[in-house]
C-alpha cells in the first residue's frame, strides 16, 4: 500500500511540475519514486519519509544553481540600448492625453514618453533614460547639464 501512496504522491508532484514548470516538484517527484522503491524493498516508513526528503533537498541543491540560470535567462542587448543616457531633441509636441510626440536621437525618430510632467515642446533638449516597448522615456535636460 505505501508503494501506492509514494507513487501517487509522486504523479502529482509530477503534474504540479507540468502545470507550473518551476523546476522544484520534480524533485519531489523523484524523492518520491525513491521512497516508493524503498517501501517495495520492505523499509520501515520512517527510513521512507527520509529517503524522500533527503535525495529530494540533495537534488534540489544540486540542480537549483543550473535550474536559476536557465529560468532567469540572459539580457539581450539591443542597438537600440546605446540610446540611453544620450541627449534628443523634440520633434513633435508629446501631449500625454493624446499620446503623440516624437524625440530625435542620433538620427533616429522614436516615439517618445516624458517623464517629469509628461509634457514637452519642440526643440526642447531631453535625456534618454529607459526604453520602453517602441518608446523612448525621456526626461527635459536640464540647462546646466552637460552633453554626453
Amino acid at each position: 500500500m505505501a508503494v501506492v501512496v509514494w507513487l501517487i504522491i509522486a504523479l502529482v508532484a509530477g503534474i504540479l511540475e507540468a502545470v507550473t514548470v518551476s523546476l522544484v516538484s520534480v524533485w519531489f517527484a523523484l524523492g518520491a519514486v525513491a521512497a516508493a522503491i524503498s517501501a517495495g524493498f520492505g523499509f520501515g516508513v520512517i527510513a521512507q519519509v527520509v529517503i524522500f526528503l533527503v535525495l529530494s533537498l540533495i537534488l534540489m541543491a544540486l540542480t537549483a544553481p543550473i535550474c536559476r540560470k536557465f529560468r532567469m535567462g540572459e539580457k539581450v542587448p539591443t542597438n537600440a540600448d546605446r540610446l540611453i543616457g544620450c541627449i534628443g531633441v523634440i520633434t513633435e509636441d508629446v501631449d500625454p492625453l493624446e499620446n503623440k510626440g516624437e524625440v530625435k536621437v542620433q538620427g533616429q525618430r522614436w516615439s517618445v514618453q516624458v517623464r517629469d510632467d509628461g509634457r514637452a515642446k519642440v526643440g526642447d533638449n531631453v535625456i534618454v533614460e529607459a526604453i520602453e516597448g517602441a518608446h523612448l522615456v525621456v526626461r527635459l535636460k536640464r540647462e546646466n547639464e552637460s552633453e554626453e
